[in-house]
This record gives C-alpha cells, sequence and structure tokens, in this order.
C-alpha cells in the first residue's frame, strides 16, 4: 500500500478503479465492508469510511438489508494530476481527544504531537471532552465521520471506556492513549512515571528538613495517575522515616472547584484550599498535584501572608501576579509525551509495527533553594 495516501483513501481509489475498468459495473454489489477491511488490512470503521464517502460522493448507493452497490455516475480518472488531488484532498488525518488540562501541560502536550505529526505529514483534528460527552463517545462517532486514520486519546477520568473505544480496539483502529493504558489489550500508549512524580515530590520536601507537610489533589477517580502519585509521595515519606500524611493533611479539592476550570481567565481561590491552609498554622510544605492547584496554593499563601510555606508542583508552573512560586517541580515532558504519541501512530498506520509502551522518567526541577 502507499502509506502517503490515507488508508480510507486507498480503499477509495481501489473501488474507483474497479469501476472505471469495468470490473464493477453499474449496479453490481461491492464485496461487504469487512471484506475490503481483510483484503486492506484495516479495521472495518476504516472501509465503512471509505464506502460511505464514495456514497456521498454519488459513485455507490446503499439499500438497506442488501449491501452497497454502483450507480451510474461517470468516473474520470484518467487526469495525471488525480493522485496529487487525492492526496491534497484527503491528507492523513489524526484524532486527538482530552479532557480538561492544566493549560501549560495541555499547551505543550498538544505541540507535541502536531509538531511530530505536522513533520510526517499528517494534520491533527483536536476535540476537548467535559464530563457531559460520556468519555468522548459522541466526540469519537463525531471525529470517525470526518473521517480519520487513527485517534490519540489523552487520559480521562476514571478508569472505564464505553463501547466505541472498546470496538476501536477490537477491530484494530489505530490508537494511541496517552497518560493511560489498560493492562488487558495490547494498545500504544506512551505515559509519564506518574508514582515517580509522587516520589520526587516527596523525597524534595524531606530533603528539605520538612516535617509538617500537607498535600492538595483532586479526587481520586480524576484519573488513575492521581492515586499513583499520591502513592509514590507516601512511600518517599516513609522510605525516609516521616509518617505518612494523615488524612487532616491530605486535601482533595471538591468537584465543584473543578468546574469551569476549562474557561480562560482567572479563577478565584477556592475557600477550602485557604481554609486549608487557616486550619493548619504549622504547615511548612504543601504538595500540588499539578500545576494548576499549584497556582491556588501559590495566591493562598500570598493572601494569608505565609511566606513560609515551600511548594512543590508536578508540571512546571506559570507566573501569577501576588502568588508564591513553588520552590521545585516535576517535570513530566509533556512536549516529549505528545511527539512519542505521534511517532506511535505514525508508525502504526505506515509499518504496521508491534504494539508498543512507552515510559517517560519523570525528572526534579528546582528553581530556587
Amino acid at each position: 500500500m502507499n502509506r502517503k495516501i490515507p488508508l480510507y483513501n486507498q480503499i477509495q481509489k481501489f473501488i474507483l478503479d474497479q469501476i472505471q475498468a469495468g470490473v464493477w459495473k453499474p449496479h453490481d454489489q461491492l464485496p461487504a465492508e469487512r471484506i475490503l477491511a481483510d483484503q486492506f488490512k484495516v479495521s472495518r470503521i476504516t472501509a465503512k469510511n471509505a464506502v460511505v464517502g464514495l456514497v456521498a460522493e454519488g459513485y455507490l448507493y446503499r439499500h438497506r438489508g442488501k449491501g452497497t452497490f454502483v450507480t451510474d455516475k461517470k468516473i474520470s480518472l484518467s487526469s495525471p494530476t488525480f493522485e496529487n488531488t487525492l492526496l491534497v484532498k484527503s491528507a492523513p488525518k489524526i484524532g486527538l481527544i482530552m479532557p480538561w488540562m492544566e493549560f501549560r501541560y495541555q499547551f505543550l502536550l498538544i505541540s507535541g504531537i502536531e509538531f511530530e505529526l505536522s513533520r510526517r505529514g499528517y494534520h491533527l483534528v483536536f476535540k476537548r471532552i467535559d464530563d457531559s460527552d460520556n468519555l468522548g463517545a459522541s466526540t469519537i462517532k463525531e471525529l470517525l465521520s470526518i473521517p480519520i486514520d487513527g485517534l490519540v486519546v489523552v487520559a480521562s477520568r476514571g478508569e472505564y471506556f464505553q463501547d466505541d473505544m472498546l470496538r476501536l480496539i477490537l477491530e484494530k483502529f489505530p490508537l494511541v492513549f496517552v497518560e493511560k493504558y489498560f493492562r488487558d489489550f495490547k494498545v500504544n500508549g506512551v505515559h509519564c512515571d506518574t508514582e515517580k512524580v509522587g516520589y520526587l515530590m516527596g523525597q524534595y520536601l524531606v530533603s528539605r528538613k520538612k516535617q509538617q507537610i500537607g498535600y492538595i489533589s483532586y479526587p481520586s477517580h480524576y484519573t488513575v495517575g492521581v492515586r499513583e502519585r499520591l502513592f509514590g509521595f507516601q512511600s518517599a515519606l516513609l522510605e525516609y522515616g516521616v509518617p505518612p500524611l494523615p488524612a487532616h493533611l491530605n486535601l482533595t479539592v471538591s468537584p465543584e472547584v473543578l468546574q469551569g476550570l476549562n474557561q480562560i481567565g482567572p479563577h478565584p481561590v477556592p475557600e477550602e484550599i485557604l481554609n486549608f491552609i487557616k486550619d493548619h498554622p504549622d504547615l511548612e510544605a504543601i504538595a500540588a498535584a499539578d500545576a494548576h492547584i499549584a497556582q491556588f496554593i501559590g495566591r493562598a499563601c500570598w493572601q494569608l501572608g505565609r511566606h513560609d510555606i515551600i511548594i512543590i508542583s508536578c508540571d512546571e508552573p506559570s507566573l501569577a501576579p501576588e502568588c508564591i512560586m513553588p520552590a521545585a517541580y516535576v517535570d513530566q515532558s509533556p512536549a516529549e509525551i505528545g511527539i512519542i504519541a505521534a511517532q506511535l501512530m505514525v508508525n502504526s498506520i505506515e509499518q504496521d509495527s508491534d504494539t508498543v509502551l512507552t515510559r517517560v522518567e519523570p525528572r526534579l526541577i528546582e528553581l530556587y533553594n
């Protein structure tokens, strides 16, 4: 196959060639999509996209319950520019779906994916999902109808996924999961070692001789990484002889705090974070689950005059006025993760490569002593 042309367009060209050559005449029935998928070694979804596209262009028609048939429409493929037109019109498209994430992390991740895909001659189609989208069910259907040649899925809230995603996996549709992996299925993926992220945050605070430590995070169902990060953090404390965090020093922000965070603009510091710091005057340090929570903590410390509290964040923090900046952060390398995700996708499409699961190692970055 010519991998420079999207897979579904290769199927379309094959069908049109067969019609032009007279192999399939007007009102002849085409092979089932299942047979086309087997012939071209693609998923049935890709084969269906190819057929649906030609139906929309008037070369084929469907008869409910019977199959797909050739129309009377004439085809002219004699122009030497036909394949170039096909290539320009239908450059490979990769879908990307992701939930809300901290803006800087999201920007770097998308930039890495887009950079590598663009370099390899692919286009990126981005869709963000929210809680009302049933783990992206409607978004997946919308992207498949474009159609797309592959799909990158960034960690969604919870560990479960709906039937459409399972169908894509079972039909071997080109998929890459970012910051999410499934032990029961062989799917390409790339993720940061989130347990080590938590460990590095805990290790840093212990190295600074901090004993009274707080931890502020999202609800445990937010992503799998939330739990792994906390486990790594507690493991570091235990390893260095610090008692694990008691429940009253481990704040989980309420779901209401998360509502509206995907909107651009300043957000007031949540009262529960302000109260957490007020209620624990002996706090020496706070670890934040991501840069967005770290900024809330920094602004709360500024408002309360707690310039003595050391803050460490997962992910690089953004500058903000009237805010205590973290002393250090753990870099998950989102741009690198994005590039790797794009490479896995292109290799899956162009080389039919084996399933690869890549883990990126985090690193501690100190901003000041």
